[in-house]
């Protein structure tokens, strides 16, 4: 440029190099003959929108004839609403009135994003305050929303006619209907990249004129339409992200409602969330009659005259979650909106004494939060202080919210981590320095947070709900004896012991009356789990979305709670195999098998934990966790005692998204990657180890996961450790490559590692291995990694004997040496195991070459020759050998006990599986798919029968080495822990349980007699 003023300006800007590359790509448009001529304001505007978002700059880039919207005398002045819908209409009303509305709506888009293209000038240059900003942001939304909004009520009539509904002296009138905007949007406090939050409402039921269509149908059709081009995304871009989770029942309700609707439900199930939520309730489109007339009947509902201060602990207890659950670990300090002193702590203050006293004091009444500040202050609740200090922080902190999300036009509240971005945002933010920044941030988060605390947590308000139990226990133990024996407590006199100390705290420990009032809240959930209690479909906070009013707490971002459970997996078949639909979908009962034993555990539990009122803080306020961890008391003695031990593992998941992941073993890799440097490996992974078994077991006791993804996850856990270990191993030896691949065979070469599996592994080295007892070292020192007890226990008992010759045999061997072996030696189950293998860790190509040698040796469809373990007679000879296992493994007189070895046991399952690999040279080392594919081949239309009752077995074994984290596969033959099986299985009896048990093995029998022995059954 020769214009000298650009280099000045770019130079002063925030981000010079930035400003001076959009300066030139901007003036190699049609805009360059304008850049020469720009005066030095001019130049400081947009060197200044250079420097603090690229997103916009390269929509000035893609259209340079709006750089005449940018000069000083069009910046100098905020836009009014009035004047921006009067340029609207103009345009938009000749396209309405011939029917093209694609162009319309492209218009709005286009008009749309000039708008917020002149904002960012405006905003970036300090031409405009926050108030300012965020006025002009909303009231560009109101015009494209209304815009939208008439749109699709024109297409809507055109198609289907007018609706109308009858008024109260039966005359016909046409039906109307508006969109009230939420949060930021009705507050007129939009920023850069919010979401608009909106509900619908018309206004009495009624039909449409032409059609059969009701009122509720049309207005319904109509919000979704209306949301549909809202968010439509296209080369004009997209005019906003639209949430709808807001309107009653959540994502649950209908889209649209009527007037009297809308009062039904929050006469009856409004909540404290949903009272704030109104507050800032405003007309947005539609009917503004209407949408004044929906304000005029929530009036008593979002301001009551009657709140007590309960309301702040309810609040607090929303923020306290929000912190807990929303914001990511590590950004509580830097998320501007969400954490401590963000945003929302301003605005809950506002919020809150608002519902206090707006009801009484209407002049406290109003949806913008600045005014609403003022206000509190001239009514003295509030000081003058605290009030500015309040009114600083706001636009501080929306500043920077919007200099964050002008940047790349995101959503995020979040200050970066990386110093170059933090010091441009110091400079956009008008600071000479980071330290400068950083410090003013500092003092504007401590004394919100200081405000927030003293109004939400003035006192302690304990209220009391009504309680079919005693208030006390002393004088009352009897009757907690009786109520204790009915709810399934066998000892009921220990129980009340615990519970008292539950409720009371050990006599050594000082607890508040809160605290107290608290833990005597959670025992009514705590007894809804139990034998005798009513069954319940699933704790509060997991699963399906419960009805209106049954959780009396807001959603912990402000939305309609989303579903934790995990989507189960599909999968093709030839024809459809039913999945179990039987009691094994055990987290959906949720009764506890053994309640005194889950009280003693929680005692032992908040002993550990030490932060007793901080613990039943969190429970009360997340009442999910509590019974998460109550289920995860009664259904993992091994993963109860975990969380005893490290309580952290629980507080980390709790705070953490990761009950939601389902990893891969790469993922899981790349996490035990961050140890590498740890000086003690051992204590690393048995650790990290340890936190992945909490989060599985607990996905697959809360129902996130079904049995085969926790079964993946459980395998792809082993697969990186092992991978790791061998990592690590290299890595102390100096080695850049791995001399040997590990096979996994068994249940880890399947992917099928269940609770406590060991894993079975074999050592291939290249045929060209030098000093393979050196190998033998490494792969001993790999074991020992994984296998070595330590204080902390072991990761994976690691298994080599299924190599040649057993423990005789080289730890280590040679590709060459596995083939001269099996083709010479090996017995005949050495071979079946072949069918289940698969490299896990080291060289992949080595392991490839493992796996033809693997298919060759196993193709009995047609041998491979010489392979002294094969003989025509071969079926036979396995199933006699599944007989010796029957007979030599299964416990005397237990059969129907031993779910794996016995009769119609996994073991028969497992055998067909293998049989079927073998018979048709499958490679496939997962049993349930092997079996599958035996099924979509229809080489044995039985399996359709054999699958499920299979897959019901699995549970059952996993549920029992969930337990105890041991290789359980023979159910207790005593009654009270074969009673607590059964109930953890999800049966009501255990005569039901022993029932299912004896058909599905029946089942699994016939179909492996008719694999092994024909139909007559006979061996």
């Amino acid at each position: 440029m020769k214009n000298p003023l650009w280099s000045k300006a770019s130079k002063a800007s925030a981000d010079p190099p930035r400003a001076k590359h959009f300066l030139e790509v901007l003036a190699a448009t049609s805009a360059g003959a304008a850049l020469e001529k720009a005066s030095a304001e001019q130049a400081r505007i947009l060197t200044a929108l250079f420097g603090g978002s690229p997103a916009l700059s390269n929509l000035l880039v893609a259209q340079p004839d709006w750089l005449e919207s940018l000069t000083p005398e069009a910046l100098k002045f905020p836009r009014r609403k009035q004047g921006l819908a009067a340029e609207a209409r103009a345009w938009l009303k000749p396209m309405l009135e011939a029917h093209d509305y694609a162009s319309g709506l492209r218009g709005l888009r286009q008009f749309k994003q000039r708008e917020m293209l002149r904002l960012g000038a405006r905003d970036l240059a300090r031409l405009g305050n926050v108030t300012e900003i965020t006025q002009e942001i909303s009231d560009v939304a109101d015009v494209c929303l209304e815009g939208v909004w008439q749109i699709c009520y024109r297409q809507l009539t055109e198609r289907h006619g007018q609706p109308h509904h009858q008024d109260a002296q039966g005359r016909q009138q046409p039906t109307t209907g508006c969109v009230l905007g939420l949060g930021k949007l009705g507050g007129q406090e939009l920023n850069y990249s919010s979401d608009v939050d909106v509900i619908f409402v018309y206004t009495e039921e009624g039909n449409v004129s032409n059609s059969a269509m009701t009122n509720h149908q049309f207005f319904n059709r109509l919000a979704e339409a209306f949301a549909t081009e809202v968010t439509r995304v296209t080369p004009e871009g997209v005019l906003y992200r639209i949430d709808l989770r807001l309107r009653p029942e959540g994502e649950a309700g209908p889209l649209s409602r009527s007037l009297a609707g809308y009062e039904n439900y929050y006469a009856q199930w409004g909540q404290t969330w949903e009272r704030m939520m109104l507050i800032k309730a405003r007309g947005v489109a539609g009917d503004a009659t209407l949408a004044a007339e929906f304000l005029e009947m929530v009036q008593p509902f979002r301001y009551p005259r009657g709140s007590n201060e309960s309301v702040l602990h309810e609040v607090a207890r929303i923020k306290t979650r929000i912190e807990n659950e929303v914001v990511k670990a590590g950004e509580l300090e830097r998320n501007v909106k969400l954490g401590r002193g963000g945003i929302r702590e301003i605005e809950f203050v506002a919020q809150v004494l608002q519902l206090l006293h707006a009801g009484r004091q209407p002049f406290l009444q109003g949806a913008q939060t600045l005014p609403c500040l003022g206000k509190l202050a001239q009514y003295e609740l509030l000081t003058m202080q605290e009030t500015r200090w309040l009114a600083e922080a706001y636009a501080f902190l929306r500043d920077v919210e919007h200099r964050l999300q002008m940047e790349e036009n995101l959503q995020t509240h979040t200050i970066p981590t990386q110093r170059h971005a933090q010091e441009r945002l110091a400079r956009l933010m008008g600071f000479a320095t980071l330290k400068d920044f950083q410090a003013a941030h500092q003092t504007h988060t401590e004394r919100v947070r200081r405000i927030f605390q003293r109004v939400l947590k003035a006192e302690e308000i304990a209220s009391e709900p009504a309680s079919p139990f005693p208030r006390q226990f002393a004088g009352a133990e009897t009757e907690w004896k009786q109520i204790l024996a009915e709810h399934g407590f066998k000892d009921a006199d220990k129980a009340v012991r615990v519970l008292r100390e539950f409720v009371e705290g050990p006599g050594y420990v000082h607890v508040s009356s809160r605290t107290s009032e608290l833990a005597y809240q959670l025992l009514p959930k705590l007894l809804a789990l139990c034998p005798g209690h009513e069954p319940r479909v699933q704790p509060a906070g997991f699963g399906v979305r419960q009805s209106p009013g049954a959780v009396n707490a807001a959603p912990a971002h402000w939305k309609a709670p989303g579903d934790w459970r995990t989507p189960k997996r599909g999968r093709r078949r030839a024809q459809p195999v039913p999945s179990p639909q039987l009691n094994t979908q055990h987290s959906t009962l949720n009764t506890l098998s053994d309640p005194d034993r889950v009280v003693t555990r929680l005692d032992s539990f908040i002993g550990a934990y030490g932060a007793r009122a901080t613990l039943f803080e969190l429970w009360h306020s997340n009442m999910a966790v509590f019974e998460m961890l109550v289920l995860l008391f009664d259904r993992s003695e091994f993963l109860a005692e975990l969380a005893i031990g490290t309580p952290d593992l629980v507080d980390e998941l709790v705070a953490s998204d990761r009950l939601r992941q389902c990893k891969t073993a790469a993922e899981t890799l790349r996490d035990l990657r961050h140890g590498l440097r740890d000086a003690d490996q051992h204590l690393w992974l048995r650790r990290y180890h340890q936190a992945e078994l909490m989060r599985i077991g607990l996905r697959d006791i809360l129902g996130l996961a079904d049995f085969e993804q926790y079964l993946t996850e459980l395998s792809a856990l082993a697969e990186a450790c092992l991978q790791y270990a061998l990592e690590v191993v290299l890595r102390k030896n100096k080695l850049k490559a791995a001399p040997f691949v590990i096979i996994g065979l068994g249940k880890l070469g399947g992917a099928e590692i269940d609770y406590g599996s060991d894993l079975d592994i074999l050592f291939v080295a290249d045929p060209k291995a030098k000093n393979l007892e050196r190998l033998a070292r490494l792969a001993i020192e790999v074991m020992d990694l994984l296998s070595r007890r330590t204080e902390q226990g072991l990761v994976f008992h690691t298994d080599a004997r299924l190599r040649p010759d057993g423990e005789k045999g080289l730890l280590v061997n040679t590709l060459d040496a596995y083939e001269e072996y099996y083709r010479h030696r090996a017995q005949l189950w050495e071979i079946q195991s072949l069918t289940r293998t698969r490299p896990v860790a080291g060289d992949m190509g080595l392991g490839d070459r493992f796996q033809k040698l693997a298919a060759a040796l196993t193709n009995f469809k047609k041998p491979s020759l010489p392979l002294a373990a094969y003989t025509p007679d071969w079926k036979s000879k396995i199933h006699q050998m599944r007989l010796r296992i029957e007979k030599e493994r299964t416990p005397r007189g237990k059969d129907d006990l031993a779910i794996k070895t016995g009769q119609g046991g996994l073991m028969d399952a497992e055998f067909i599986a293998q049989t079927l690999c073998l018979e048709h040279n499958w490679q496939e080392a997962n049993t349930l798919r092997a079996l599958e594919r035996g099924h979509q081949a229809r080489v044995l239309p039985e399996l359709s029968r054999l699958i499920p009752n299979y897959q019901h077995l699995r549970r059952v074994e996993g549920i029992l080495r969930r337990w105890s984290y041991e290789g359980e596969t023979v159910l207790p033959d005593d009654p009270a822990p074969y009673y607590r099986v059964s109930v953890r299985c999800g049966f009501e009896t255990p005569e039901a349980f022993r029932r299912a048990l004896a058909k599905w093995r029946r089942a699994i029998r016939n179909v492996y007699l008719k694999v092994f022995a024909g139909r007559d059954g006979r061996g």
